[in-house]
């Protein structure tokens, strides 16, 4: 059965949050403000715009997996639409194996090794996860936000299948005649072992390990599936940076347009996080398109803020959601 990706709500207030990257004290203070709200009834459902996992500092501070479980809990005790989580950018690698980094701060690893009798569940999850929320509002919600690439591939998206890209990579690999030859020309590449990248990279302890070939794998669909380039477009967008202001508004309409495909309310604004914002918590990119930060992407941390929307009330630009925006701390 497929999955549609894309939610619909027209009903309720969203209190919204971005990019928490592992940061366990703004999780909590988030959990507490929509816990508070909820009880006074000024919040209806809690959604995270992706990005909850890979801390930007050390290991002992980065509380990733138990933010997972804990938003996976919330939603097993008060139900999958009314605590909502968005696939973002940081998640994702970890549904194919593929390694993340920025510079020198490898972040997959850290997360990987972490998971131990946890994995199958969490990563499960993350394969569940949709990639935009759409509200009788007209604010569409995605993690990275509008991106001239996915327009013409709206569709793809709403529809997409992780279990079909990973079942064709590993029939693929089961075609290899010498399965040894492929790792050694992998280690070959790379300057390591095979045996010794699979276990940095995917905690994996050895050839016994039905996950050993997933390293491979994960080459296999990242440098020779193109439909896996359809949703690392839709994650990875860069936005406005090296567009003019001008071509930039036309892509976030067109964008909008296309996401709004068999919603009866048109898309008008579009409400993402994935980038720093210049100074503060939220920016006005321009009227199309509305960037939150809630802590690890805010300048500076302190000044993360959480949106609370009325998922009913016509929004029609990005300045309109301004008076809208609250500080997390």
């Amino acid at each position: 059965m497929q999955v549609d990706r894309y939610l619909n709500i027209s009903t309720g207030t969203m209190m919204v949050v971005s990019d928490l990257h592992g940061d366990g004290e703004v999780f909590e203070r988030v959990v507490e403000t929509f816990l508070a709200l909820r009880d006074v009834g000024e919040a209806d459902r809690l959604l995270l715009l992706g990005d909850l996992i890979h801390g930007y500092g050390a290991a002992t501070e980065d509380q990733s997996l138990a933010m997972v479980q804990r938003v996976m809990a919330l939603q097993s005790k008060l139900g999958k639409d009314e605590i909502i989580m968005l696939l973002g950018n940081h998640e994702m690698p970890h549904i194919y194996g593929v390694s993340l980094a920025k510079g020198d701060l490898e972040f997959t690893p850290r997360f990987e090794h972490s998971l131990g009798s946890h994995r199958e569940e969490v990563i499960a999850w993350f394969k569940s996860l949709p990639f935009a929320l759409r509200t009788t509002a007209g604010v569409l919600f995605t993690h990275a936000g509008p991106d001239e690439a996915s327009v013409n591939r709206a569709g793809r998206l709403r529809r997409f299948d992780h279990e079909e890209l990973l079942r064709d990579a590993d029939q693929s690999l089961a075609q290899q005649p010498d399965i040894g030859q492929v790792y050694d020309t992998y280690a070959q590449i790379s300057g390591n072992s095979y045996a010794a990248l699979a276990r940095q990279y995917l905690a994996v302890e050895g050839p016994d390990d039905p996950r050993y070939p997933h390293l491979m794998r994960a080459l296999f669909i990242s440098e020779r599936d193109a439909r896996f380039s359809v949703l690392w477009d839709f994650l990875f967008t860069q936005n406005e940076r090296s567009l003019t202001p001008s071509a930039y508004e036309q892509i976030c309409q067109r964008y909008l347009d296309a996401l709004s495909v068999g919603m009866i309310t048109p898309q008008r604004v579009a409400v993402s996080g994935h980038i720093q914002v210049n100074k503060g918590g939220y920016e006005v990119v321009n009227e199309r398109h509305f960037r939150l930060a809630s802590a690890t992407h805010a300048r500076p941390r302190e000044e993360g803020r959480y949106l609370l929307l009325d998922c009913k009330t016509p929004i029609r630009s990005a300045q309109e959601l301004v008076p809208l925006v609250r500080r997390v701390f």
